[in-house]
C-alpha cells in the first residue's frame, strides 16, 4: 500500500511547479517520474493529490491562466479601444512567453503541439481554452463595431481567430528562440496592417 503524501505537503507548491513542468517541457514529454522528483513526491501521492496526469496538467493550467497566463486577456479586456486592447493582447503575450527566468512560449500551445489526440481530458481542455479565447476577441471585437470604432473588417468571427493565430504563432517563433525585440517587431507589423485595413 502506497504512502500517503509527504507531512508540510503544499499544493499549491506542487502545481506551481507541475505548471513550469509542463511549461518546460510540454504535456507528452512530462512522464509521471519527472513530476515525481520535482513535486518530491512518490508516485502513490501523486496520483492522491491529483487523480492523474492528465488532472495534474489541468489544474497546473488553471493556475498558469489566473496567473502569469491571464494578463493578456486581462490587457485585451481593460484596454479603452479593440485596437489598444489587440495591441495589450499581442505585448502582454511576448512579454511572457520571453519573461527572463521562465519558460519560453506558451504552456498551453506547447501542450497543444504535443498532446496526443487519444488523450481526451486534455484534449477537450485545451478546446475549451481556445473557444474562450476566442470568444474574449469576438466580445471585445463587437463592443467596438457597436461603438463604431474602425476595425480592419467587419467579419469578427474571422478577425477574432486572426488575431489568436497571431498570438499561437508569437508563441511558436518564441519556442524556437526568438528574441522579445523580433517578437515585437512582428507585433508592430500586425498593428500596422490593423491601421491600413480600418483606414480603407
Amino acid at each position: 500500500m502506497g504512502r500517503g503524501r509527504p507531512r508540510g505537503f503544499d499544493r499549491d507548491e506542487a502545481l506551481d511547479r507541475a505548471m513550469r513542468l509542463f511549461w518546460t517541457r510540454g504535456y507528452q514529454d512530462t512522464s509521471i517520474a519527472d513530476l515525481t522528483e520535482h513535486l518530491g513526491i512518490g508516485s502513490p501521492s501523486l496520483y492522491a493529490a491529483f487523480g492523474s496526469k492528465a488532472s495534474l496538467f489541468c489544474a497546473a493550467a488553471d493556475r498558469y491562466q489566473a496567473a502569469d497566463g491571464g494578463r493578456p486577456g486581462a490587457a485585451l479586456a481593460e484596454a479603452p479601444t479593440a485596437r489598444a486592447g489587440v495591441e495589450a493582447l499581442l505585448r502582454e503575450n511576448v512579454a511572457l512567453f520571453t519573461k527572463r527566468g521562465g519558460p519560453r512560449g506558451c504552456l498551453l500551445t506547447r501542450a497543444t503541439l504535443s498532446c496526443p489526440p487519444s488523450d481526451t481530458t486534455v484534449v477537450a481542455y485545451l478546446e475549451r481554452s481556445r473557444r474562450d479565447r476566442l470568444a474574449a476577441l469576438r466580445a471585445r471585437l463587437r463592443t467596438a463595431e457597436a461603438a463604431g470604432e474602425p476595425l480592419p473588417s467587419d467579419d469578427i468571427d474571422t478577425l477574432a481567430q486572426y488575431y489568436d493565430a497571431q498570438v499561437q504563432g508569437l508563441a511558436v517563433r518564441a519556442l524556437e528562440g526568438a528574441t522579445r525585440p523580433a517578437l515585437l517587431r512582428t507585433v508592430d507589423l500586425t498593428m500596422a496592417a490593423w491601421d491600413a485595413l480600418s483606414a480603407r
